[in-house]
C-alpha cells in the first residue's frame, strides 16, 4: 500500500491533519504525496509511518466516560 492508497483507504485521516501531527507543512509537496503525484524520500516516509502509528495509539487508548 502507497501513501495515496492509505489515505484513499482510510479518509477519516487527511493530509492536513496528518501533516500537522508529524510536525510537517501541510502545503506542497505533503499534499503531492496524497494525490500520488510525488512520492516521500524514505526519512519522510519514515516520520509519516511514525505519525500514523502514533494515531494508532492514540485512538486505541481512546475511553469515553
Amino acid at each position: 500500500m502507497d501513501f495515496k492508497q492509505f489515505l484513499q483507504y482510510y479518509r477519516v485521516i487527511n493530509t492536513k491533519f496528518l501533516a500537522e501531527k508529524i510536525g510537517m507543512k501541510p502545503t506542497t509537496p505533503f499534499s503531492q504525496y496524497g494525490q500520488g503525484r510525488k512520492k516521500p524520500y524514505e526519512n519522510q516516509t519514515v516520520k509519516i509511518l511514525d505519525g500514523i502509528h502514533q494515531i494508532g495509539k492514540e485512538l486505541s487508548e481512546i475511553q469515553f466516560k
